[in-house]
């Protein structure tokens, strides 16, 4: 995962969790990704364009070159059109393997169709009001999608996780990795 190395020190603490994801990807061939909550970026003055903001994670970035590197397919789904656009600007130069949806993320992956072969959870900011909640009904609609030699990515570890790795625990799912903002689940 040399290509990843550049992103060490603007991912911080994820870096080790992204490192560990797509090393246990790559070695399972894994190239269908699934994320609810997608790369805001920050506007400093609404009349600049955005910039990248890696304390907010930018995982977007990261799954779309994932998808350009190994040929796989990557959708991201926000319901604020604003936060589309920020990410679709982001990853442009990865656009053959990305694809954006402006939906709310329950209806999203109740209605997706393809088996998911990587899981991204972040749809809400675990400082929310029912973000536990939220992310337990992201988990329930997309469990039965889940390819079984898949992989799950929790963020916000303990701020909206409560509900959500118990239902993954429960249904024979494990944690391989954690740190203290993000868990990493697979069978």
């Amino acid at each position: 995962m040399n290509w990843l190395d550049k992103y060490k020190n603007k991912l911080g603490v994820r870096y080790s969790t992204y490192k560990k994801l797509f090393e246990v990807a790559d070695e399972r061939k894994l190239k269908f990704i699934v994320e609810t909550g997608t790369a805001r970026g920050k506007n400093k003055f609404y009349y600049l364009k955005p910039r990248v903001n890696w304390k907010d994670g930018m995982s977007t970035m990261l799954f779309a070159e994932y998808s350009d590197k190994v040929k796989g397919t990557f959708w991201s789904c926000d319901i604020d059109e604003q936060n589309i656009s920020n990410a679709y600007k982001f990853t442009k130069k990865f656009s053959k393997n990305v694809n954006f949806v402006i939906a709310d993320s329950l209806l999203f992956l109740k209605n997706l169709t393809n088996n998911i072969d990587i899981l991204y959870l972040d749809s809400l900011d675990g400082q929310i009001a029912g973000a536990s909640e939220h992310q337990l009904k992201e988990a329930q609609f997309s469990i039965d999608k889940l390819n079984s030699k898949g992989l799950i990515l929790l963020d916000d570890k303990g701020a909206k996780t409560n509900l959500s790795i118990p239902f993954f625990l429960d249904n024979k799912w494990n944690i391989i990795f954690e740190n203290q903002q993000q868990v990493l689940l697979s069978k």
